[in-house]
């Protein structure tokens, strides 16, 4: 079942409901005031995340060895 978003206007309150798309309309009775809460619009957002950048076999034995390491110094072509 979706999740509504409703406000009281005598309490300044915001109240989550969660019921059938059919009833979303209706009114929804305040628990402070028992006055009735109308739908207010709410938003939501999704972010897709990037595609991971995954670090070289080098680059991984660098850190994992160090700078100075001599199996993770590149070598020389003479």
């Amino acid at each position: 079942m979706p999740l509504y978003v409703y406000e009281c206007p005598e309490c300044e309150i915001e109240l989550e409901e969660r019921r059938p798309a059919w009833q979303a309309d209706d009114p929804v009775e305040c628990p402070i005031c028992h006055g009735l809460c109308v739908r207010s619009v709410s938003v939501f957002h999704t972010r897709r995340e990037s595609s991971p950048v995954y670090a070289t076999p080098a680059q991984v034995a660098r850190v994992v060895h160090g700078i100075d390491c001599i199996c993770c110094r590149p070598r020389r072509r003479c």
